[in-house]
């Protein structure tokens, strides 16, 4: 099978190689390995982008066309007709279109081709996260009123399209609206990423890790006030954060300045960014529980996959598919509750027959949603559909 595809995120070619997050890399190289050829319509990164773009393609049968610079979403909106001419030179020689989603030019993309001849993969919604951000209230509104007109249009293009969810939410939301709809798993582990152990917390200081984008809606403050009261209990344990800053919020200042009023400033490491791979996973390795946040808009990160796959015991809150995806392989507790964090903190610590059997629980639930597993699983289902399709 021919595969195009397109997401909003941005890629570049270097030294005969392209290169783009390591996250989307890897799942572009799993596809790659179950088809024919791929060919990304990307756009290029802007400004200090150019450093996000750490991982090289493997496979050698993915294509990069440049659709133009990844600017602002107004001004790629109004480019949308040289996008689209661009995609129309490459529309005979792709079998099947996937677009990940939401993203802002998926409808003009998908339009480029016939119908029928879409797949979708939908992996949030940009009317969710709308709550959680730093933006001014008026920009918000805009931004929401932007939100739902292009969702109404990606519905439309689900409609008569394959179209792949990331969560049992989304599922909901679009089993009415698309008579091809498949729940999958997205990941970024491969079997070689596996680390097993039987336990951990053997050794002080113990050492509690997020993992993500350093941003207010994870909950870092929360896990800040659970680490106060952990440590005040008599723990010796330090909280690592690995992760990219977000232009315009300003947490991790705060959350400096909170852990010096607490006194809990040298328990506090900030890593910064590191590319997903050995440098990012030797982090999990080293680390003793895994803890996320969010307070809300919550898909299925990423991140819990990669902790359990590193035989961490993970503590997260229930939001979004987290509760319908981890089972009882991870301590759950409420959103917007320190106090419920620094309870399961310390129950993990303190309970080694519940940690260990986190750690295997979550050990083999990872072993279930590999790239190579994913990536068969929607190759065969694009296959599947092409082949109805010709009924």
């Amino acid at each position: 099978m021919r595969l195009g595809f397109h997401y909003h995120i941005p890629a570049i070619m270097k030294e005969s190689k392209i290169f783009m997050p390591g996250y989307l890399g890897r799942f572009l190289d799993s596809l790659a390995s179950e088809c024919e050829s791929i060919t990304c319509f990307m756009h290029s990164p802007v400004g200090l982008e150019i450093d996000e773009m750490d991982y090289a393609l493997k496979a050698q049968n993915i294509h990069l066309v440049d659709i133009g610079p990844h600017v602002s979403v107004p001004k790629r909106m109004l480019s949308s007709f040289k996008v689209k001419k661009i995609v129309r030179k490459f529309s005979e020689k792709i079998d099947l279109m996937l677009i990940r989603g939401p993203s802002p030019l998926l409808p003009d993309i998908a339009n480029v081709f016939k119908r029928d001849s879409a797949s979708l993969l939908i992996v949030g919604d940009y009317l969710a996260g709308i709550v959680d951000s730093t933006q001014p209230s008026w920009r918000k509104v805009l931004v929401r009123i932007w939100s739902k007109w292009n969702s109404n249009r990606q519905l439309k293009i689900a409609n008569s399209s394959l179209v792949f969810v990331n969560s049992h939410l989304l599922f909901q939301h679009y089993q009415f609206q698309t008579k091809n709809l498949v729940e999958t798993r997205t990941t970024t582990l491969s079997l070689t990423d596996f680390y097993k152990r039987e336990d951990t917390c053997q050794t002080s200081p113990l050492h509690l890790l997020y993992t993500g984008r350093i941003d207010r809606a994870k909950g870092l403050l929360d896990i800040l006030d659970a680490l106060k009261t952990v440590v005040g209990s008599g723990e010796d344990i330090v909280f690592d954060l690995v992760g990219m800053l977000v232009k315009g919020d300003n947490i991790l200042e705060e959350i400096f300045n909170k852990a010096k009023l607490y006194g809990l400033s040298e328990r506090i490491k900030f890593h910064g960014y590191k590319p997903l791979g050995p440098e990012l996973f030797e982090f999990y390795k080293q680390a003793d529980i895994y803890i996320l946040a969010s307070q809300s808009s919550e898909g299925f990160p990423r991140t819990i996959w990669e902790a359990m796959a590193h035989s961490l015991p993970v503590i997260a809150t229930k939001v979004g598919s987290i509760p319908d995806f981890v089972g009882g392989a991870a301590l759950l507790v409420d959103p917007n509750r320190p106090d419920k964090l620094a309870a399961a903190v310390k129950e993990i610590i303190s309970n080694k027959e519940l940690r260990v059997e986190n750690i295997n629980k979550g050990y083999e639930l990872a072993q279930t949603n590999t790239l190579e597993i994913r990536a068969k699983q929607m190759i065969t289902e694009m296959e599947n559909y092409l082949r109805r399709l010709k009924k």
